[in-house]
């Protein structure tokens, strides 16, 4: 019979009684739903009565198991984003098209940028002695950064007013899945992004908006509804999740004065905090899927047609899988992380986010003697662990 915690599984009321002013502990809510299944059919609160997989092996086996889960679930009145929905072979064209400005070159030259940035944005706030992070430099940095990577820097305000009032016509993210994103708003960018096509065709460069439209998917051109439905993919994916790592990670440093001294005296350790903290407060705690054909996982019959959510914030906290998963451990040398997800549909960005939160803690911690809170944290805690408000006191280096 199939397990039904609808009573005790509330996902936004059992993180939201973790996620304070202290970093959250995401392990203590999913613990007690793994106490008693790794898959349950409840009440999403969002997307109403669906079945969720929870547990690390689970997630990570349907993940790569594109027959079986379809990633091709569009909204009615919402463009395509691609390539997040869309499932193999058309999939892969897709990502074989922009792997490539992913590259560990392309990311070495957008850090080069990025730093810079970082820079000037952190020494404005250590002269002012006191600044939010989470509003004032964690959402605009990533789209500043964003901005540089695409070619379309003079315009990183409005994307990023753009993207901000998203955020909050769609309640980051707890919008229902069967929802339009909102038409009128979705038309205030694209004709920048139509202008910026049109500019691109007649001058292009080594940039990853021309490399789209000069590019090719099955042989084929791209239309513009596609070229513009990647660019707003780029656009909402890269700003946001980035953002929630930098706060997340900063927040948990604000809090633990002896981790962020650490760091500060071992640099080179910063990267493995950055995996640290993606496993630990994984930005985007799930991802939805729709089942492609009747399939069974954990003895749980799942039919084709019926909604299914990964949660990648359990599997990285799941007791199975991990050795004292609540603690903070920049040691770890076991599994990696499931954050980014897994499979064909594993965030072709992430090199450039984890870029970007070792660039922010990096410059952050050389050019300070100490940052703590100053003032109330906070945060969406599901389904994107984020954090919104973080007042910090930052005391110079020197």
């Amino acid at each position: 019979m199939d397990m039904d915690v609808d009573k005790e599984w509330k996902p936004v009321e059992m993180l939201g009684e973790v996620a304070t002013g202290d970093a959250p502990d995401p392990s203590c809510a999913y613990a007690r739903l793994l106490a008693q299944s790794t898959v349950a059919w409840y009440d999403h609160g969002i997307a109403g009565r669906t079945w969720g997989i929870f547990g690390r092996d689970a997630v990570a086996r349907l993940a790569m198991d594109t027959a079986t889960l379809s990633n091709v679930i569009v909204p009615p009145g919402t463009p395509r984003i691609l390539p997040l929905m869309a499932d193999p072979p058309e999939h892969g064209g897709y990502r074989r098209l922009l792997n490539s400005f992913f590259s560990p070159s392309a990311i070495k030259a957008a850090e080069a940028e990025a730093r810079p940035i970082a820079i000037e944005m952190i020494d404005r706030m250590i002269d002012a002695g006191q600044a939010d992070f989470g509003s004032d430099y964690a959402y605009v940095f990533s789209m500043r950064v964003l901005c540089r990577f695409l070619r379309v820097k003079d315009d990183w305000q409005i994307y990023n007013d753009w993207s901000s009032e998203m955020e909050r016509l769609t309640g980051a993210g707890t919008a229902q899945p069967g929802d339009a994103l909102p038409a009128e708003h979705m038309g205030k960018v694209i004709p920048y992004i139509q202008q910026l096509v049109a500019d691109r065709r007649a001058d292009p460069g080594e940039d990853v908006v021309s490399g789209i439209i000069l590019g090719e998917v099955e042989g084929e051109a791209l239309r513009d509804d596609q070229i513009v439905g990647l660019i707003i993919a780029l656009i909402l994916a890269g700003r946001s999740t980035t953002a929630s790592g930098i706060g997340n990670l900063v927040l948990r440093l604000a809090k633990d004065p002896q981790l962020q001294q650490f760091l500060r005296e071992n640099p080179s350790r910063i990267k493995d905090a950055v995996e640290e903290s993606l496993r630990l407060e994984s930005p985007q705690q799930e991802m939805p899927r729709k089942a492609r054909r009747d399939f069974e996982v954990d003895g749980h019959q799942i039919k084709a047609g019926e909604s299914v959510f990964l949660n990648w914030g359990s599997a990285n906290v799941d007791p199975a899988s991990w050795d004292r998963p609540s603690e903070f451990d920049i040691d770890r040398k076991t599994w990696p992380h499931l954050a980014f997800g897994r499979g064909p549909h594993q965030c072709f960005g992430a090199p450039l986010g984890r870029m970007e939160m070792r660039v922010t803690v990096e410059e952050l911690l050389a050019r300070t003697r100490s940052f703590s809170l100053a003032g109330e944290v906070t945060r969406n805690v599901w389904p994107r662990l984020s954090v919104e408000t973080l007042p910090l006191r930052l005391v110079a280096s020197g």
